[in-house]
């Protein structure tokens, strides 16, 4: 079978793309990517061609994008370029060369793809490729996922050349005599991926040259091992997350006798929470807190987890625990943590029995306003009670749960008095009286 046919059935049984869609190229100007331009002008989908100009070569790059450029014309393919001053990037950013590139050419690919009415961006990855990754991260360090390598199709995102070797692009592209040009980048051991490509695999090929292969069939039986675990992460999932709304936002209650009792726990538990953000370190600091003492907490960047009596709950965060925001005059519109208030005043002393809606003595406004969540020393005079309450008190007279303690709005005047406790209690200084000449009303939208 000739490597045109394998390639029309590798896009067929993989689900790769269909006949007459779309298909933007991303052609460096190497061997791979060459042959793949090559192999889809042949194929039954429309494509395009797409060069990035990292501006890292000099004229070596400019070159490079000649030939790219000399590609599309011969193909008969509407072709796009861009350059970047990718070294700027890295430094503004404080991330490397490598990285900085694989950013800026996949967010300019994205973009042409949609402004163009392209269905999808093709990358020219062989096997070595992921063969090459599969060993990064296990030097790095991986999960189950890491083991699978790179991905045929994720989103928009395709990569057609993975049933092939480098050698057998080396031997295709000679036997059809395709021009490419060579990145000499590509021979340097300083980069990680081209020391395992040059110092590791050599060496590992010594004890079975048939490693790629060898690899890629290992890759495969790991992918359908993360599709056997995944399926049993969803059903634990959808057995233990028992969904809650409180006051419009959803919370996870997970029993903590059933986190306790899985086996191996570690690892499942770690499984079960990765989608929301939370590390091993994290979650090793959970199992060690099991059963633990109701209130103490466990966050990501995307939610927090909670041990409260029986259950770990988990929300998602609304607001940074340090997270201020100004309401500085009239008729200003915020946001904190999820809530929007807006501002108003006005000679109107009707009283409002909306819960979301706080009147006080505009007199004793002053801006500007603070929006915040509590802090350990906070005290004020709650409407409707004698005398001065520190807000922790204030909250377990509320029996407001520690855990949802940091997510309740604080208001703070000008001054630095705490006004309105949103929506539980305004200050009783700050109400409306028989003197009061003008209303001041912040409502929680």
């Amino acid at each position: 079978m000739s490597v045109q046919e394998r390639f029309t059935r590798y896009l067929v049984e993989g689900q790769l793309c269909k006949a007459g869609e779309r298909i933007l190229l991303a052609v460096s100007g190497g061997k791979d990517s060459v042959l793949m331009a090559h192999l889809f002008a042949d194929s039954a989908c429309a494509v395009g061609i797409a060069h990035c100009n990292f501006r890292l070569r000099g004229a070596e790059a400019d070159a490079d994008e000649a030939l790219v450029n000399r590609l599309a014309r011969q193909l008969d393919v509407p072709f796009y370029a861009t350059a970047f001053d990718t070294a700027a990037y890295a430094g503004q950013r404080g991330i490397s060369i490598q990285m900085a590139a694989r950013d800026l050419r996949y967010e300019w690919l994205e973009t042409i793809r949609a402004s163009q009415g392209y269905d999808y961006i093709a990358i020219a990855q062989h096997q070595n490729d992921h063969v090459e990754t599969l060993l990064l991260n296990l030097v790095r360090g991986t999960g189950l996922g890491g083991l699978r390598g790179i991905q045929p199709k994720r989103g928009r995102i395709i990569r057609p050349l993975l049933f092939l070797t480098a050698a057998e692009v080396a031997a295709e592209v000679s036997r059809r005599g395709l021009a490419y040009r060579d990145d000499a980048s590509n021979f340097s051991t300083k980069y990680a991926r081209n020391k395992i490509r040059l110092d590791v695999i050599p060496k590992l090929k010594e004890l079975n040259p048939a490693l790629e292969r060898t690899i890629a069939a290992n890759m495969t039986h790991f992918s359908d091992a993360y599709i056997v675990l995944q399926r049993h992460l969803d059903d634990l999932r959808s057995r233990l997350f028992v969904v809650h709304e409180v006051e419009g936002a959803e919370e996870w209650h997970i029993p903590v006798a059933e986190l306790m009792a899985l086996d191996p726990q570690p690892f499942l538990l770690y499984e079960l929470f990765k989608p929301y953000g939370f590390t091993e370190a994290v979650l090793g600091d959970l199992a060690a807190a099991l059963p633990g003492i109701s209130g103490k907490r466990f966050s990501s960047p995307s939610h927090t987890l909670y041990i409260d009596r029986d259950n770990v709950v988990m929300r998602r965060n609304r607001a940074a625990a340090d997270e201020v925001v100004a309401i500085g005059s009239v008729g200003d519109r915020v946001s904190w943590g999820g809530h929007r208030f807006e501002a108003a005043i006005s000679t109107d002393m009707a009283i409002q029995t909306d819960a979301d809606v706080a009147q006080f003595d505009a007199g004793r406004i002053v801006f500007p306003l603070q929006i915040r969540s509590w802090r350990a020393a906070d005290v004020f005079y709650p409407l409707g009670m004698a005398g001065r309450k520190k807000l922790s008190d204030f909250f377990v007279s509320l029996k407001i749960p520690v855990y949802r303690k940091h997510e309740v709005p604080v208001v703070v005047n000008g001054n630095g008095d705490i006004i309105w406790v949103a929506p539980y209690r305004m200050d009783n200084r700050y109400k409306i009286t028989s003197e009061t000449k003008k209303v001041f009303t912040l409502a929680r939208l």
